[in-house]
């Protein structure tokens, strides 16, 4: 029997920095001291592909961090916005 669950929201390594920051900032609530420019290396690390970062729904205001990625979930890649061209 197939259990259906909400996917995970993976970061796309091409996720520039403002957007990661932004992401970030908004979903992710301070849960005590962290290292100074933590999320800077974060996103340097997922940017060279050493780590994956995903947001979870059953993970409340707080960001998943891994070697591997949860199994049995789906996921939907979060990646830069374009902005659409108007001809």
């Amino acid at each position: 029997m197939k259990v259906k669950s909400k996917p995970i929201y993976l970061l796309a390594p091409e996720l520039k920095w403002k957007t990661f920051k932004e992401l970030q900032d908004r979903l992710v609530r301070d849960s005590g001291p962290v290292p100074a420019h933590g999320d800077k290396i974060l996103w340097q690390m997922m940017r060279d592909r050493k780590i994956y970062c995903w947001f979870d729904p059953y993970m409340k205001s707080d960001m998943g961090l891994g070697l591997k990625l949860p199994k049995n979930r789906a996921i939907k890649i979060i990646t830069n916005f374009t902005q659409p061209k108007i001809i």
